[in-house]
């Protein structure tokens, strides 16, 4: 093993800086030595270290706030790829004096060998930082602010997290330093708080107690293990205090892969930035920290019974292949009381409606506004769109028959209740729709994913009518009813066997992960549990709309479903301005209309119905952002109220 210290030339740190007279600490070592494995491909030329969020790359973000804050030397120890970094920090970094380490053996050593090789400058008070950390300024201010013996910067363990974790007691001092070894299946995350890699050391520490440790482990040949030992060694042993800082007022992030690179982007983005990122993509909300009143949830949905059975069985979940298509449809026709033969189980409603819109029909005819899977999976043209208009957008299905059979269309669809309006065509009209196709070789397909909400659902669905026709189908997603839009489940019910057959024959074998069928195989077990969760989800939507009801001038729409449709004033901003400000200013997204076929859609909202107080809070952002004042406290995302 070699050392090699390459010691730049000086540059003179200003004094007039504030901070650096009210501060003792002169001194930063950052380790920056590793391969960075689970960063490649960037890592192939690159150094982890060197890997940008929003352009700035992790060690020139850290360096720029070392500097700021008074810092006037940094040791950085490099390894995989130093070059890059001489190039690009050079021999100072603004008025702090760089110095670099270098290790020659960081591809089979770890953090515990890096610091050793720095063990020179482990001789006064240092600021010690690992350099994967993207971080904000404050959280340097918030150590240099604590006065007295060592820190750990820590935050409250968030799921995400991962590496080591500090257990603290009553006083904040911490007790323990666990790395993943010692952090078993069953761990308890909840009582430890995980270590933001940034410390202060205070030097008596580290001359009497650290560095000889340091040496001992070294000696041993011990060199593949983390300082973090020494650390956890001296707690339990309390020869030395180390004081937890808590900075969960403190944005910072911990860079292991590209994916935390790119939560890091989101996290360090600007309002705006983030809004432009979500508008690309189609889920795994639940990453960002905002309220969604954009996609449509049963929060009520399943019992935690359910959710502990999943967890229970994580194991054998993830090891073993899934049930096939007929178990999977017995144990929907369980749930729905329906025969297996008239089931086809879908990796959710999206998958069917691919099969349908894209593959067994040439010509699909479906009412607009409506979702827009039925036309993105048809192919380019085919589409024919019956236009519902306002101000009612009620389908005619007298009409509508008549468009099917002047169109000549194979394969009717219509959305009861629609999206997005939210309102729901009478089983009546239904009814007298599939007998007026009965004679014109038309299949009519109703989507029934939001029947579940209307009340009475039981007399609304025509699940019940199924056996009666054979030019009659529904297709149905569970994601929105019960809660489990991660699982992807969907089915298509029909007596219709050539039909049902030939929807089947395109699904892939194993198209149905094991969670979805774990859940399939409780939901039965829980009738009484999910009515009830229906019934809170429509009180919560009726609140939702009575108090959207009161905004002067929005046209609001009764819903049928878990959403509202609305109709901005005409003196007010667009749905995407409203829709963007929303999201900017109180953290909340929703959906605006524009894009959709209808009449002015760039003036509709939908919105989807949270709890109570979720709705009641967006409500009153919404009132805000259309120049209305508000009508009680409003908790903004900065903690304000208004």
């Amino acid at each position: 093993m070699q050392e090699q210290v390459i010691e730049m030339a000086q540059s003179s740190p200003k004094e007039t800086d504030g901070v650096r007279q009210r501060t003792a600490i002169r001194k930063a070592i950052i380790l920056a030595a590793g391969s960075g494995r689970r960063m490649q491909p960037f890592t192939d030329t690159l150094p982890k270290c060197l890997a940008p969020v929003n352009g700035t790359p992790i060690l020139i973000n850290a360096l720029s706030h070392l500097c700021d804050a008074g810092i006037r030397e940094t040791v950085i120890v490099v390894g995989h790829h130093k070059e890059k970094i001489y190039e690009l920090v050079g021999d100072d970094f603004r008025d702090m004096r760089i110095v670099y380490v270098e290790s020659m053996d960081y591809a089979s050593t770890n953090n515990m060998y890096s610091l050793w090789l720095a063990r020179n400058h482990l001789c006064e008070d240092i600021l010690l930082l690992e350099a994967d950390v993207f971080f904000d300024r404050q959280l340097i201010d918030k150590m240099l602010s604590q006065e007295g013996g060592n820190l750990a910067a820590v935050a409250c363990h968030q799921p995400w997290m991962s590496g080591t974790v500090a257990s603290i007691d009553r006083n904040n001092f911490v007790q323990a330093l666990l790395d993943t070894r010692h952090q078993a299946s069953d761990f308890d995350y909840s009582k430890v708080f995980k270590t933001v890699n940034i410390y202060l050391l205070r030097r008596e520490f580290l001359v009497r107690y650290f560095v000889p440790h340091l040496e001992a482990f070294i000696a041993s040949g011990d060199v593949n293990d983390f300082y973090e030992v020494i650390l956890h060694t001296m707690a339990y042993q309390r020869k030395y205090n180390m004081l937890a800082v808590l900075c969960d007022d403190v944005q910072w992030f911990e860079i292991d892969d590209e994916n935390d690179r790119q939560d890091a982007e989101y996290l360090f983005a600007s309002q705006e930035r983030r809004y432009e990122y979500i508008q690309t993509q189609h889920g795994s909300y639940w990453r960002y920290d905002f309220t969604d009143h954009a996609y449509l949830y049963n929060l009520y949905f399943p019992p935690e019974e359910v959710v502990f059975y999943l967890k229970n069985h994580l194991d054998n979940l993830m090891l073993n292949y899934p049930a096939g298509q007929e178990t999977l449809a017995g144990l929907i026709g369980t749930l729905i009381r329906q025969p297996t033969r008239r089931l086809v189980v879908g990796n959710g409603a999206s998958e069917l409606i691919k099969i349908i819109s894209g593959k067994l029909f040439q010509r699909p005819i479906i009412p607009v506004p409506s979702f827009n899977e039925y036309t993105n999976a048809a192919p380019m043209g085919k589409v024919i769109e019956f236009h519902l208009t306002p101000p009612s957008f009620q389908l005619d299905v007298d009409e509508y028959a008549e468009k099917i059979i002047q169109c000549q269309a194979d394969v009717a669809i219509v959305v009861t209740p629609n999206n997005p309006t939210s309102l729901a065509v009478p089983k009546s009209d239904l009814l007298r729709l599939i007998k007026k196709l009965a004679n014109h070789d038309c299949m009519l397909v109703v989507d029934e994913s939001f029947t579940d909400f209307i009340k009475d659902a039981d007399l609304a669905t025509l699940q019940n009518e199924i056996g009666t026709y054979q030019n009659f189908a529904i297709i149905k997603s569970l994601s929105k009813a019960y809660g489990i839009g991660g699982l992807r489940i969907g089915y298509l019910l029909t007596a219709n066997s050539k039909f049902a057959e030939a929807v089947r024959k395109e699904t892939h074998i194993w198209n149905i992960n094991g969670f979805a069928e774990a859940f399939l195989r409780h939901a039965p077990r829980y009738r009484n549990e999910f009515a009830r969760s229906c019934e809170l989800v429509r009180a919560d939507c009726d609140e939702l709309y009575e108090r959207l009801c009161a905004i002067p001038d929005l046209t609001v729409y009764q819903p049928d479903a878990n959403f509202v449709f609305c109709r901005l004033p005409e003196s007010s901003p667009s749905g995407p301005e409203v829709t963007q400000q929303l999201f900017i200013e109180y953290n909340m997204l929703m959906k605006h209309c524009a894009g959709k076929p209808l009449p002015e859609a760039h003036r509709y909202l939908r919105i989807a119905s949270r709890t109570g107080p979720e709705n009641h809070r967006f409500v009153e952002a919404l009132r805000r952002v259309l120049g209305l004042q508000s009508e009680g406290c409003l908790s903004l995302p900065s903690g304000k109220t208004l």
